[in-house]
């Protein structure tokens, strides 16, 4: 949860090819035809000095849900990510799916970014 309320910020009112893209902590209850629902994998290549852990990189996934072709969605997120310091991980990538039950695709991206401790923990 070190980036939530970035992440949150940063995809409020995120549109692709003009249409709003919910996007959500954990869980998605609607019923677009596309939506991202994001959450925290991974805490990861931590750094110190003094005996001290000074930081971390965290792992988020975003999972977007598509009914249809998800890629220029998924390009809008890498980008928006991108352009905010936060660098794509793609041998952390699903593979692609289709739950044939709802009728969505599914494919999950990863993202990092690192966190500099500001006091000791």
């Amino acid at each position: 949860m070190l980036f939530n309320a970035e992440i949150e910020t940063l995809f409020t009112g995120f549109k692709v090819d003009n249409i709003l893209i919910p996007v959500s902590y954990l869980f998605y209850d609607g019923h677009n035809n596309a939506y991202i629902v994001y959450s925290q994998s991974d805490t990861t290549n931590s750094y110190s000095a003094d005996d001290n852990i000074e930081g971390v990189v965290a792992v988020y996934d975003f999972d977007i849900y598509s009914k249809g072709n998800y890629s220029n969605i998924a390009n809008e997120v890498k980008k928006k990510l991108k352009a905010n310091g936060w660098t794509w991980q793609p041998n952390r990538d699903s593979a692609d799916f289709l739950d044939v039950d709802t009728g969505y695709y599914h494919k999950t991206f990863a993202f990092a970014k690192p966190i500099q401790f500001t006091e000791e923990v």
